[in-house]
């Protein structure tokens, strides 16, 4: 029954964003993230990943894919990121870009904000993939919780659009993604 607690109270921290349980998030991590979201969504787009090198020309680094074959992403971003929000946050992120690049590689434009939520849908995929073929625990409600903060009502959607797109991904797996939104 205590070491029943106990999980439960470290996966609600973890749900709370405690910045103490935060993964660090650096080169290797987003290196090795964007290895497993190649293995996932390769055949679709193979993007290169820049870390801290404002690739995109963007002013600050956050994370940006400019193109079918670059994602520019800054460690100071996804780290409070994941402070703010839980462990494997910067994946979904990451994901979210990837998605991008899949857009980008089939020609596919949107008018805003379904753009971003089409990405958002692409990002809830990889996070269903992480949990049932990586085995990592699931994150999608702290990944739900940074989209849905990130929402800026014009280009991004609203919190509730953010929060049924990248669920829906989740739930419908990346041809739900493609072909419905």
């Amino acid at each position: 029954m205590t070491h029943r607690f106990i999980r439960l109270f470290v996966f609600g921290a973890a749900l709370a964003g405690q910045g103490a349980q935060a993964m660090p998030v650096n080169n290797s991590y987003i290196q090795a993230s964007a290895g497993e979201i190649r293995g996932f969504l390769g055949s679709y787009a193979r993007p290169t990943v820049y870390v801290d090198q404002n690739a995109c020309g963007e002013p600050e680094s956050s994370a940006m894919a400019c193109g079918p074959y670059t994602i520019s992403v800054g460690t100071g971003f996804l780290q409070q990121q994941e402070n703010s929000y839980g462990n494997y946050v910067a994946k979904f992120i990451l994901a979210h870009e990837w998605g991008h690049s899949v857009q980008f590689t089939r020609g596919i434009e949107r008018r805003p904000p379904m753009q971003e939520l089409q990405a958002d849908c692409v990002g809830g995929t990889f996070a269903k993939y992480a949990e049932t073929s990586l085995r990592y625990p699931s994150f999608i409600e702290n990944a739900v919780a940074s989209a849905r903060d990130a929402a800026d009502y014009q280009e991004h959607g609203t919190p509730s659009q953010r929060d049924y797109y990248s669920r829906y991904g989740y739930a419908n797996g990346f041809n739900s993604c493609m072909t419905r939104i």
